[in-house]
């Protein structure tokens, strides 16, 4: 291990608790080359902020999943592949390795939602490197998908939601802590550490939505309804909003709650829908086509194959219009 990781690792070890810098959430994560970590690089060195510091990975454990979880976590699709220090190009830093045997599902969408174990027997050359896709997480969005556009950590910047085709940003009239805590778990996160209105971000356009009415439980910003005067009704207000009151977010990770953290496709309910209107209408479609013919399999009197024809003719049709109306949901989405 060299002297600057040494002395790295024994400053980690005088420490009696974890300090959250601003921007630097718990399992924030970035990618450097040689060292320097910058928000432009697609490629590079994982360092992830464990404990109050930026720290390595073991190549322990590590594969594509892993990859993926990180490069979707800086908001990229997928990672096109993996390395470590020994025989990658992104050369060896001074931050301890702290990380080892981290082991992700593919729809995680946060580096702590993995397992992992705590190391300090790594080898620099062992540290790993990931090369990420250059298609955003958000190419594909399904409606009322969220994204953060950063401005300087995936964690924290201006937050947007898809309506119908568009980015929409958010009005900070109504939006609190309920919503805020909504739209962080979305993101794969389990609480907002802070939400404000914009102040020098640039590149502000599109629409404004207000939504409210998200309890501090709600998972996902579709689930948010008001209950007034006992009614249940949705939760969007479109409204005429100065971009100068676009709410900023910034999110962080508490591992202790990590169950409350959303995964890849939990919020995506047209998919969902579809998926289930799907095999509903298979199933339908199967039954009918059973009823329809079984009196051919059976010796059944005149009025059971009556019975089963109009009954098979019945569950069809049903079958039929679900499968069709879903498969016209599927065109609306995905080109709308």
């Amino acid at each position: 291990m060299s002297r600057l990781k040494a002395l790295s690792l024994f400053s980690l070890l005088l420490s009696l608790s974890a300090v959250t810098v601003l921007g630097q959430s718990n399992g924030e994560v970035r990618l450097a080359v040689n060292g320097l970590a910058t928000g432009s690089y697609t490629s590079g060195r994982v360092q992830v902020y464990y404990k109050g510091q930026w720290s390595n990975i073991c190549n322990t454990g590590f594969g594509s999943y892993e990859a993926n979880v990180i490069c979707h976590q800086l908001g990229y699709d997928s990672a096109d592949n993996h390395s470590f220090a020994s025989v990658d190009s992104y050369g060896i830093d001074d931050h301890p390795t702290l990380l080892a045997n981290v082991s992700c599902a593919n729809n995680n969408l946060h580096i702590f939602q993995c397992s992992y174990e705590e190391t300090f027997n790594c080898d620099d050359l062992n540290d790993v490197s990931v090369a990420c896709s250059s298609t955003p997480v958000w190419t594909d969005p399904h409606q009322e998908h969220l994204r953060i556009i950063p401005s300087r950590y995936p964690s924290m910047g201006r937050l947007e939601i898809y309506l119908s085709g568009d980015w929409d940003t958010l009005c900070d009239n109504g939006f609190g802590e309920g919503e805020a805590n909504t739209a962080c778990r979305q993101l794969g996160y389990t609480y907002a550490l802070d939400y404000n209105h914009i102040s020098d971000m640039e590149g502000v356009h599109g629409r404004t939505t207000q939504y409210t009415c998200c309890s501090s439980s709600t998972d996902c910003i579709d689930s948010c309804y008001c209950n007034d005067d006992g009614a249940k009704r949705r939760k969007r207000i479109d409204i005429i909003c100065s971009h100068d009151d676009d709410v900023t977010i910034e999110c962080d990770f508490d591992e202790k709650e990590k169950e409350d953290a959303g995964t890849r496709d939990e919020c995506d309910f047209t998919a969902r829908d579809r998926v289930t209107a799907i095999v509903l209408g298979s199933v339908f479609g199967t039954i009918g086509l059973i009823l329809a013919f079984c009196y051919k399999i059976f010796y059944l009197t005149d009025r059971d194959r009556i019975i089963a024809i109009v009954l098979g003719s019945v569950f069809g049709t049903i079958g039929l219009i679900i499968v069709c109306v879903a498969a016209c949901l599927l065109i609306f989405f995905c080109c709308c």
